[in-house]
């Protein structure tokens, strides 16, 4: 497949094709076959993707990290798709990023950030029936934040495939967020605990902004990452943002409802159930759309990341213990 600008999705080259291009190292080992004969094995990657490529020989001066020109074909080993390339340039990292950075794709006909909005609108409403603004206060005091929501949007949600992407956090953040509407709905949740619900929800993992970065096209941890965890650093930028609010509403002499403040913060503190036990209806809710969510993502990684790619059952999944179907694909 090639795009409009001319760049050839490598994950979506198949058998018998024939392609060029510049693309991203992430990495890249020097063997030899069992009579002494060196080959290169590259693994490659722009924003559709990873592939492995076979190279006979070797080549100077390319390192993990860094960008390759290949000219290759796709093979047919016993059914699945191998990159041999016949040519491999090391090149200066390009200017434009567009190429390889993936974007998580808006599904349907609205965008992410629209649905976004939309949840942030239902939370107003849920307030204006309670009388009481604390929690809107609170994610407006986030979002309304010109730089972080600048990061938002584009930040990814994790490493992995599916969210660690431009995009990947507002879409965790919003498919999450629906479906704990959806629940909070038919198990008849009152206003005050869906305005709980939606601002925790809109909030559970805002230190991804912190936790996970692009290191040129990869998803990565950052330091604060590894040191600190994701859950840690939402619960610091939540407490920093109350501590703010709190303090700009003294001096009209109004304050905040606490008993809201504190629901939400152990509905996001609790929403996947390790270091807290949600103790609240709207916290047992979270945690379930949370759950439900990582467990679909981890299964449809794993079946987007497949090694039989021909046959109707995928590998097994060592982490969920099972195989699954996907249907006729080598006739496709």
């Amino acid at each position: 497949m090639t795009q409009a600008n001319g760049h050839q999705l490598i994950a979506h080259q198949e058998i018998g094709a024939a392609f060029e291009g510049t693309y991203y190292v992430e990495s890249v080992y020097v063997k030899q076959t069992v009579q002494k004969k060196d080959y290169t094995d590259f693994m490659l990657r722009d924003k559709s993707g990873s592939r492995n490529v076979k190279y006979w020989g070797k080549v100077d001066g390319v390192v993990k990290g860094g960008f390759v020109y290949i000219s290759a074909h796709v093979d047919d080993y016993q059914g699945n798709p191998s990159v041999v390339a016949k040519n491999v340039e090391h090149v200066d990292d390009p200017t434009d990023m567009s190429d390889y950075l993936p974007v998580y794709e808006d599904s349907g006909s609205v965008k992410n950030a629209d649905r976004f909005d939309a949840l942030r609108a239902k939370l107003s409403d849920f307030e204006k029936k309670i009388g009481d603004k604390t929690a809107g206060l609170l994610v407006d005091e986030i979002y309304n934040n010109s730089a972080f929501f600048g990061k938002f949007v584009v930040a990814p949600g994790n490493e992995k495939p599916h969210y660690g992407c431009q995009g990947g956090l507002m879409a965790n953040t919003v498919l999450v967020a629906e479906s704990a509407l959806s629940e909070a709905e038919r198990y008849g949740l009152n206003d005050l605990e869906q305005v709980v619900l939606v601002s925790s929800a809109l909030l559970f993992r805002i230190g991804a902004i912190d936790a996970f970065e692009f290191e040129n096209c990869m998803p990565t941890v950052t330091k604060r990452g590894i040191l600190l965890g994701v859950n840690n650093l939402t619960m610091s930028r939540i407490g920093s943002a109350l501590r703010r609010i709190v303090a700009d509403l003294k001096k009209s002499g109004i304050s905040i409802d606490q008993d809201i403040a504190i629901r939400i913060m152990h509905a996001v503190a609790s929403h996947d159930g390790i270091s807290v036990q949600p103790m609240t209806k709207e916290a047992l809710v979270l945690h379930s759309a949370y759950s439900q969510d990582s467990k679909i993502v981890e299964c449809f990684d794993f079946v987007a990341n497949d090694t039989n790619k021909t046959e109707e059952f995928t590998a097994f999944d060592p982490i969920n213990r099972r195989r699954y179907y996907v249907g006729e694909r080598a006739s496709k």
